[in-house]
């Protein structure tokens, strides 16, 4: 992701509340993650130590007690908190610029760098934010928003204090969305949803999610941050998949299921109880937490 501008490492200390090992004449026109590293940019690391690459990185925002696992010389901006420093420079490098009414879609709102492909169809009250990309053939029903800011927080001086989003989401060719489902924006990196994947009403993706090609996903599910769901699954509805997991391809999920970790061999997969009588559910409770003491 590009930043606002090019920043020196005197430039970033201010900005970052922090301080620079290894300080040299780079400048810094990029930001981006261990998980999608862009060459000669800037990164960000929240733990003490990390075991993946950071040989891509020209500097790096990390803990005051960071320890790399090999000998650096690239500028390290050491800080008592590095998503506060993180979230200072987003704050500068966010889009602000304003929204206004498509003129080829009727009360669509558009915000800026929004690509819209061919053949679309999109109803009344959509919502497309910045740095939202649109492939051909998509349908997007009514009051469904595209690009809200991830549920992003950290805490400092114990209270919760926000993260801004800068990244994009992009929707590929022949996918539909259903009213009122809402997809968040990537926190730096893109929310993808992959060609002909079909999502339902009042579904929620999450910031980073990756949808993959010819899934469908029925209404009321929930998707949380960072995760990947693969190609041709379904997903029933009223599903939660929990944050930072995998579900690999050709996996079929029934509807109110809780997923809490990956899913690494396809196959169909439930968990919630079907209704019966309250007199049968409150004996099957009984029975379910006396299980570990037989």
């Amino acid at each position: 992701m590009n930043l606002d501008r090019e920043y020196t490492c005197a430039d970033l200390c201010k900005i970052l509340d922090a301080k620079c090992e290894n300080s040299n004449d780079y400048i810094f026109t990029t930001i981006s993650t261990l998980t999608n590293p862009i060459s000669k940019s800037l990164g960000f690391v929240s733990c003490d130590e990390t075991s993946q690459d950071i040989s891509k990185f020209s500097g790096l925002i990390v803990p005051n007690n960071f320890t790399a696992n090999t000998k650096t010389s690239v500028p390290l901006f050491k800080t008592d908190n590095v998503m506060h420093s993180l979230s200072n420079l987003l704050n500068i490098s966010q889009e602000t610029s304003g929204y206004f009414l498509s003129e080829d879609f009727f009360n669509v709102t558009l915000g800026s760098n929004v690509s819209i492909g061919k053949n679309c169809i999109l109803y009344p009250g959509v919502f497309l934010n910045h740095n939202t990309i649109i492939g051909d053939n998509v349908i997007i029903h009514p009051n469904a928003v595209i690009g809200s800011d991830g549920f992003g927080l950290y805490k400092i001086n114990d209270n919760w204090e926000k993260i801004p989003h800068i990244g994009s989401v992009i929707i590929e060719n022949n996918v539909e969305i259903g009213s009122s489902t809402t997809i968040d924006r990537g926190l730096i990196d893109s929310t993808i949803l992959k060609k002909n994947c079909k999502i339902d009403n009042l579904v929620h993706i999450a910031h980073n999610v990756v949808i993959g090609e010819n899934t469908a996903i029925a209404a009321c599910t929930g998707i949380a941050g960072s995760s990947l769901v693969g190609n041709n699954c379904t997903i029933g509805g009223g599903v939660g998949i929990n944050g930072h997991i995998d579900i690999c391809d050709d996996v079929h999920i029934h509807g109110m299921t809780t997923v809490t970790k990956s899913i690494k061999e396809k196959g169909q997969y439930a968990s919630a109880m079907t209704a019966d009588n309250v007199r049968n559910w409150r004996k099957n409770q009984v029975i379910f937490r006396n299980l570990k003491k037989k």
